[in-house]
């Protein structure tokens, strides 16, 4: 497409506006028929030997600027961390979903084509071949191997050797890959689903295993499925067919020990059920996510479903966008969809989502007007000035990497949100703030620290004012703030959070406390003969025995139940050592 040669192919040529079979791509239905005759013309398949420097051959890379530039700049951002996500892999080895496209516009493909089909260059729809057939066309001898293949080796085999070469193209490393982006979103552009856990499961451990067998790749640690947040319970579940969701992929791969340890981390994005509209404003769906439910929130769902926080990994929201470019956004409702609503929802993810990172979707686009679009940041126009660009700058400019967020207590005013996160790499304590109402709000902060004052920076935006700068000073713990309507604002400052980092008596043993979920992490050898966690209240003596979890991933996991603000000793037992660790509980 966008030749200007005239062709059987050229879908935009006016005497040609349908392509060879008049539906504007090409069908088909599995690895068998992907060389079919298509306008006297058989497409090619690259077969992947079991020689990974041999596969890399296949594969060609375009300038990438964005990279080089993050690396460059890698120590003044603190770190880089870059992720990728699979929206599509080699086509020939997808099947039929038996699903077709459902929309009509010139040149898109026509009304009623079946997926898969190639449009556009587009790898688009249908699903991975899990079934096991060896197929001829993917026979391997020519390249070292013994004979036909099935399609699982072949996308392990493609998949394994584009990432080599794509870190190797622009020298670096991922930290991390997605198998799937939204795995049950089938577009007209590069996509395709896996209806089934099992599907998934099966993709998920064949990459795994073709990482681990290369030193450049074994170290990448595989997140996902990176399914759509969605609008309802059956989003977080599954839809009529069934499709599985979000929490299903979770519960079977759990219950699959392969996939549990191939799947390093957990991850999500913030859309509604089209795929395209921001979900993120709803506390409900990310409590869902984190937590689960007891009692079954819809018919046809079951209860007691487990969210990801039970299963010992973090969770990242890895795309959302959607906002209009203005601050408040629609004009005559609740502004739910503006740049104002961008820090909500960080907030509602970070907070009731226990999300340990928030990524939109691009940093920079534009409208045909020269706006900014609703799924960019700012763009060269707007620059500083974008109100969404101020909106995350709130969340982005001071939290930086491997900080920690700790409980804030916010009195008189619920209607004020408050986030706080402390980095003990620079001691660097940061409080974001969220007006959620129409009216200037009043506000109370207190922090741990009664015996001195302290000058933090504030940052304050609303409408048309954004990223104001002043100080603000804590008196005895205490700060009073005024909040403009819809405002959000940024306290950053230094803080000795010593008193609330664990202190651990032994250095062979390093001791983590998530205040907010009451749960202690303790890493270090001979943490499986660990026994007898007993937590005490130092201001009021009592005691009370912790919730031995045992040993996970992340390490040996107590649970610390009934606590109440203030400072605690963890008292435990190796064997014939004792240990005391010291927690603040906000």
């Amino acid at each position: 497409m966008g030749s200007q040669t005239k062709s059987v192919f050229n879908l935009e040529d006016p005497s040609n506006l349908d392509g060879p079979e008049n539906n504007r791509v090409r069908t088909y239905t599995g690895p068998g028929d992907y060389s079919r005759l298509f306008g006297g013309r058989n497409a090619p398949i690259a077969v992947m030997g079991p020689d990974i420097e041999s596969n890399l051959l296949n594969f060609i890379y375009p300038v990438n600027g964005a990279i080089a530039e993050l690396l460059k700049n890698k120590v003044k951002l603190g770190d880089v961390k870059i992720i990728g996500s699979i929206w599509s892999p080699v086509p020939w080895v997808k099947v039929s979903s038996g699903n077709t496209y459902r929309n009509n516009w010139w040149p898109g493909p026509v009304n009623g084509s079946k997926w898969p089909f190639i449009w556009g260059g587009n790898f688009a729809g249908g699903r991975l071949d899990v079934s096991g057939t060896k197929y001829n066309v993917f026979d391997d001898r020519a390249m070292g191997g013994s004979g036909p293949t099935d399609a699982v080796t072949q996308f392990a085999r493609s998949s394994a050797a584009y990432i080599l070469g794509f870190q190797r193209q622009y020298k670096f490393q991922f930290y991390a890959i997605s198998i799937q982006n939204e795995l049950n979103f089938e577009e007209y552009y590069n996509s395709m689903t896996y209806p089934q856990s099992s599907q998934y499961i099966t993709a998920l451990k064949a990459l795994k295993a073709e990482f681990s067998k290369y030193p450049e790749l074994r170290e990448i640690k595989i997140m996902g499925p990176e399914d759509l947040l969605g609008g309802d319970a059956y989003g977080m579940w599954e839809y009529g067919g069934p499709v599985h969701k979000n929490l299903q992929y979770l519960s079977n791969i759990a219950k699959d020990p392969g996939a549990n340890a191939a799947l390093d981390f957990f991850c999500i994005h913030g859309y509604a059920s089209d795929g395209v509209s921001s979900a993120g404003a709803n506390a409900g769906l990310w409590d869902w996510w984190a937590n689960g439910w007891t009692s079954s929130p819809a018919p046809g769902i079951p209860s007691n479903v487990k969210g990801f926080v039970s299963y010992n990994k973090k969770s990242w929201m890895t795309e959302t966008s959607g906002e209009n470019r203005d601050w408040l956004y629609p004009k005559n409702a609740y502004p739910n969809s503006g740049a104002w609503s961008l820090a909500l929802k960080i907030h509602q993810a970070l907070t009731t989502g226990m999300q340990s990172a928030w990524v939109h979707w691009t940093f920079v686009d534009s409208n045909s007007d020269g706006t900014v679009s609703d799924y960019g940041i700012t763009n060269q126009a707007a620059g500083l000035q974008s109100p969404k660009y101020n909106a995350i700058k709130h969340f982005y400019k001071f939290i930086r990497p491997n900080s920690r967020r700790y409980h804030v207590n916010t009195a008189n005013n619920a209607r004020v949100l408050c986030s706080s996160y402390f980095n003990q790499n620079d001691n660097a304590l940061t409080m974001v703030l969220i007006n959620s109402s129409s009216s200037n709000e009043n506000v109370i902060i207190n922090i741990p620290e009664k015996n001195k004052s302290l000058v933090f920076n504030d940052y304050l935006s609303w409408e048309n004012n954004y990223f104001i700068s002043s100080s603000k000073t804590f008196v005895g713990g205490s700060l009073a703030l005024a909040m403009p309507p819809y405002s959000v604002r940024t306290l950053t400052g230094k803080f000795d959070l010593t008193s609330a980092n664990i202190e651990s008596a032994k250095l062979d043993l390093n001791v983590v406390f998530d205040s907010e979920r009451n749960l202690l992490t303790i890493q270090g050898e001979g943490i499986e003969d660990l026994t007898n966690f007993i937590a005490t209240n130092i201001s009021s003596g009592l005691s009370s025995t912790a919730i031995d979890l045992g040993v996970s991933s992340t390490g040996r996991l107590v649970r610390i139940p009934n606590l109440v603000p203030g400072v605690y000793f963890i008292n435990y037992q190796k064997k014939d050592r004792t240990f005391c660790a010291k927690i603040i509980k906000y």
